[in-house]
C-alpha cells in the first residue's frame, strides 16, 4: 500500500517537474522519465528483495536475533513519501513564482532539491540508527521496537499533513491571485 502512494506522489511530482521545466524551455522528458523509473525500480527492488530471492538486506538487518528489515522498509517508504510531497509543494511554489514574477525569477533547482533530499535522508537514517541501537542496548522485545517504529510513522504523518496544508494554502493563494487577475482583465475588456 505504501508503495502505491509513493507511485502516485512520484507521478504527480513528475508532472509538476515536467510543467516547470517546460515553462523554462528545458524539457528533458526522457531523462526525467528514466530517472523516476530508476528510483521506482531501486525502491521496489529494496522492498521486495526477500520475495525476489535476495536476502542481502534481510541478512544485513538481522541483528542479535531480531529482524529489523520490515521497519527499515516502513521508515524508508515514509521518508520517500515525505520527500516526494516536499518536492511537490516546492515545484508548485516554483511554478507560482514563475507565473507571478516571470522567467527572470527562475533559479537553479538542484541545490534546493538536494537540500530537501538530505534533510529527509538524515531524518530517516538518524531515526533508524538511534532506534535500532537503542533497542539493542536496552534489550527491547519486538513489541517495544514496533512502538518505536509506529512513532516514526506518526512523525511522518505530521510532516505529511504540514506539507499538505502548506500546498493547499499555496494553491488557494495562487487561485485567488488568478481570479483577481482575470477580473482585472475582464474589467478592462481584455477577455
Amino acid at each position: 500500500m505504501g508503495l502505491f502512494w509513493v507511485i502516485v506522489q512520484q507521478f504527480c511530482f513528475t508532472c509538476l517537474k515536467y510543467a516547470h521545466d517546460n515553462i523554462l524551455g528545458i524539457v528533458k522528458t526522457w531523462r526525467l522519465l528514466f530517472s523516476q523509473l530508476l528510483v521506482l525500480v531501486i525502491l521496489s527492488a529494496f522492498i521486495f528483495s526477500p520475495e525476489l530471492g535476495s536476502r542481502y538486506f534481510w541478512n544485513a538487518l538481522y541483528i542479535n536475533r531480531v529482524v529489523f528489515f520490515e521497519w527499515v522498509v516502513r521508515v524508508t517508504l515514509c521518508g520517500v513519501m515525505i520527500l516526494f510531497d516536499a518536492l511537490l509543494v516546492l515545484y508548485f511554489a516554483r511554478i507560482v513564482r514563475l507565473y507571478r514574477c516571470g522567467l527572470a525569477s527562475a533559479r537553479p533547482t538542484l541545490p534546493v532539491d538536494l537540500a530537501v533530499f538530505t534533510f529527509v535522508a538524515v531524518l530517516c537514517c538518524g531515526y533508524l540508527y538511534e532506534s535500532i541501537t537503542s533497542s539493542l542496548r536496552l534489550g527491547f522485545n519486538m513489541d517495544q521496537y514496533n512502538w518505536i517504529g509506529r512513532f516514526f510513522i506518526q512523525i511522518s504523518n505530521f510532516f505529511y499533513i504540514a506539507l499538505e496544508i502548506g500546498g493547499a494554502v499555496l494553491a488557494w493563494l495562487f487561485l485567488k491571485h488568478l481570479l483577481r487577475d482575470k477580473s482585472l482583465r475582464s474589467d478592462r475588456g481584455i477577455l
